[in-house]
């Protein structure tokens, strides 16, 4: 029997409330498959998100270097321009574009390559064990391993390709490949951050660095909604129709076929209940042929919104977020919607159970079960009062669990376990 894995601490031991960041002066390579964008200054340009993310990396990272794919900036949308604050470098060693899975397998030597180089440039190196159609840890792991440079390994999302009743046998060859290299990589990993106490529990197995539970996190301060802001919020839903909402990729693994077979039950039954579907996905026009065949139940399909304000401000108009997801992920939107005081239905996962005090701040139900989830629903459409305590009570739970916060016990996490000199607060 394999030894149990070290739990590792939530927060580096003596690490006091609301300390600063932690500066990790060594040049920092982080390896992703998300790209970036230049324009014909030379300026770089990346998907509002992830911008949101890496401006808070160089708050402790001074010499970082972005190992990704980097394409001419056209009409793309939502992209935010990168300006590192002063006394911070960054520097892009571009991959090749991997659009389709011919064009990242053709590109496999120059990518690579391009990893290769980074690696040495880099102190640190940082990647992940997930991606399509391979992970860039695949050749970032043994390239720093090969290079004798510190490794970081985050696993933010599963690394599995299938999922409960999508598995082929070509997904459970690949899995079982997958499952192998993720644990190599995270035994060899100088540190390791998980998102779920379940990600480490498989994968840190025998590990010789410390892991680190480190949920992913993106509200900041700012974005939580004021007590008496709340309280007016919900004072204007009271005596109004029960409004739920999906917000995400409207895809399988997302569980929206699940909650489509669900909204089926209820209408078979001639429960009224009101869902707006927002997101894009290869599933958003089962959604939309589904909303003009029922009778009973009310479905929308709506655009999505830039992250930030516009999405939070259409968030706080619902009474509950409905989270079905069949993936073992930890989805952000449970804490997008507490910050606007608005409980979860979501599944039983490994990924969203840590998060939800089930009939406190939202309410559980087993994946992929289209009657729980039905009768959660019909719940929920006549219980507007209950729904306001668990949002109420999601809000304060997530005051102090922001995306600065995240990133400020990384940063010592990394101090604790690399060495670092003190950094600005």
């Amino acid at each position: 029997m394999a030894p149990a894995p070290a739990p590792g601490p939530a927060v580096p031991p003596g690490d006091p409330a609301g300390a600063g960041f932690a500066r990790l002066d060594r040049p920092y390579a982080m390896i992703i498959h998300i790209p970036c964008y230049e324009d014909a200054e030379g300026a770089l340009w990346l998907d509002r998100l992830w911008h949101h993310d890496l401006v808070e990396h160089l708050s402790y990272l001074p010499d970082f270097i972005l190992c990704a794919p980097r394409r001419p900036r056209g009409a793309e949308p939502d992209l935010v321009r990168l300006d590192p604050p002063d006394g911070v470098r960054v520097r892009v060693v571009p991959l090749p574009r991997r659009a389709t899975r011919l064009q990242a397998l053709l590109g496999l030597p120059r990518t690579a390559a391009a990893v290769w180089r980074a690696v040495g440039l880099a102190g640190v190196v940082h990647t992940g064990i997930g991606g399509w159609p391979y992970p860039l840890g695949w050749l970032a792991v043994p390239a720093a391993l090969l290079r004798r440079r510190k490794l970081v390994v985050g696993v933010e999302s599963s690394w599995r390709h299938g999922f409960p009743g999508s598995e082929t046998w070509l997904t459970r060859a690949y899995d079982r490949v997958a499952d192998a290299v993720a644990r190599f990589a995270c035994r060899r990993a100088d540190v390791s951050f998980y998102t779920q106490a379940a990600y480490r529990d498989t994968l840190h197995l025998g590990g010789r660095g410390p892991a680190y539970l480190n949920p992913a996190v993106w509200i900041n301060e700012g974005d939580l909604l004021p007590a008496a802001a709340a309280e007016a919020a919900w004072a204007g839903k009271v005596g109004a129709p029960v409004r739920l909402a999906f917000a995400g990729r409207v895809t399988a693994h997302k569980g929206v076929d699940v909650l489509l077979a669900a909204l089926r039950l209820l209408d078979a039954r001639g429960v009224a209940v009101r869902v707006d579907v927002i997101g894009t996905g290869d599933r958003r026009a089962a959604c939309e042929q589904l909303a003009a065949e029922l009778r009973h139940v009310r479905v929308s399909v709506l655009d999505p919104v830039p992250y930030g304000a516009p999405f939070f401000e259409l968030v706080r108009g619902y009474d509950a977020v409905v989270v079905p997801s069949l993936a073992d992920e930890q989805p952000r939107i449970v804490f997008d919607a507490a910050s606007q005081a608005v409980p979860v239905i979501a599944s039983d996962t490994d990924g969203l159970r840590p998060h939800v005090d089930p009939g406190r701040t939202g309410w559980l139900v087993p994946p992929g079960d289209a009657a729980a989830l039905s009768a959660a629903l019909e719940r929920a459409a006549s219980s507007g009062a209950v729904l306001r305590q668990m949002g109420i009570a999601a809000l304060a739970a997530a005051r102090g669990v922001t995306h600065e916060e995240m990133h400020r016990h990384r940063s010592r996490f990394l101090a604790a376990a690399l060495g670092s000199q003190p950094g600005r607060a």
